[in-house]
């Protein structure tokens, strides 16, 4: 039996002459020609504000170079540090810079603390700088030959309190080697070693005491003791002899020297005749107070040579043989390792140039002339 199927009828093929059936296109070269020139048009923007970004991250957010303290607390976040950033103008758009601290995984990063940023840096920088804590600290430098009133004003004007740097000072509690031979009831006066010091915001006058101490301890060392000791001078007469030539003379090449002259005065149980001693009294008497000056016309006021012998006071050395009853100044290395190793001298007297420099002399007279020579300069 034959099966009937059915069968699409055949697309009648064009005569001879006509033309070929073609279905409409309803204009789509006019809408494939739009979705290129949208897309290329999308590409270009992508890549602009790709651009645009990657500039507005690596170009400077301002022109000052002054640090400024950003203070991170335990509730910010970036968003927060973002907003802070943008409304103090310190950054110019917030977003940008949310965005890149994602990207470098800021958040998982920031710690509390004070960080030191610039408005010149680059968004990129600022997120950078905040990615890696540091410790904020102040550099504090404390002058060689400063006794302890000038450097408690020192300290007060970077904030740490004078007055509580003083008590510790007066009334020392530590027990370092470098003290054993100290009197007791002494000041740490002479044990503050002077240098630059970095320490934290936050330090106290007690602290910073410590700091100073346990550098000299650093300092001074055995090699140093013993030849202290060679000399017949302990800790605390090495320092005290120290003070004296620190004060004394500005000149590191003068120090050994007047070491060795005042070594030569001891031995012979001669009078020192140090005029810093008498200088260290007289500023005793002024009072420390907050907002005093460091100023060495207010602490080492000038003698007269009336006072020199006039004066009845413990460290006048004029009136008294020997060392004074202690260190007159904090003295830097050069004049400890002078005091422990004194030049070979046959000089005994000294008087200043008037040019930060002196002129040695090995008799009375020889220093009289001297005194002549120079006083008329």
């Amino acid at each position: 039996m034959r099966t009937h199927r059915s069968v699409a009828p055949r697309r009648a093929r064009p005569l001879l002459g006509q033309p070929a059936y073609r279905a409409p296109r309803y204009h789509s070269s006019v809408w494939g020609r739009l979705i290129f020139v949208v897309l290329i048009l999308a590409l270009c923007g992508s890549v602009g504000l790709v651009t645009y970004s990657v500039w507005s991250l690596h170009k400077a957010q301002g022109s000052d170079s002054r640090s400024i303290a950003l203070r991170v607390g335990s509730g910010d976040t970036v968003t927060s540090i973002a907003n802070r950033l943008h409304r103090q103008g310190i950054v110019d758009n917030a977003l940008l810079f949310r965005l890149d601290a994602r990207l470098h995984s800021l958040g998982s990063k920031l710690k509390v603390g004070v960080y030191s940023l610039r408005p010149n840096m680059s968004i990129d920088e600022m997120v950078a700088a905040l990615s890696v804590y540091r410790s904020p600290t102040i550099t504090i430098t404390i002058p060689e030959g400063y006794r302890k009133e000038q450097i408690a004003s020192v300290l007060q004007r970077h904030g740490i309190d004078g007055t509580s740097f003083l008590h510790a000072v007066d009334n020392p509690t530590l027990s370092y080697s470098i003290l054993s031979d100290k009197p007791r009831g002494a000041s740490l006066e002479g044990y503050l070693f002077p240098s630059t010091y970095k320490i934290p915001p936050n330090f106290t006058g007690r602290q910073f005491v410590e700091v100073m101490v346990r550098q000299l301890a650093q300092e001074f060392t055995r090699s140093m003791r013993r030849m202290a000791l060679k000399h017949g001078l302990s800790i605390y007469d090495a320092l005290t002899l120290a003070s004296i030539v620190e004060r004394e003379t500005p000149d590191p090449n003068e120090r050994r020297l007047v070491a060795g002259v005042y070594a030569s005065r001891l031995r012979l149980h001669m009078f020192l005749d140090a005029d810093p001693t008498i200088q260290y009294s007289l500023g005793s008497r002024r009072p420390w107070t907050r907002g005093v000056s460091a100023s060495p016309r207010l602490w080492w006021p000038v003698l007269t040579s009336q006072q020199q012998y006039q004066l009845q006071l413990s460290y006048n050395t004029y009136i008294h043989s020997g060392l004074p009853p202690g260190p007159i100044a904090n003295p830097g290395l050069a004049s400890i390792v002078a005091a422990v190793s004194p030049a070979n001298t046959t000089y005994l007297y000294f008087v200043a140039r008037g040019n930060g420099h002196h002129a040695f002399a090995r008799t009375l007279a020889e220093q009289t002339a001297n005194i002549q020579k120079f006083s008329q300069h």
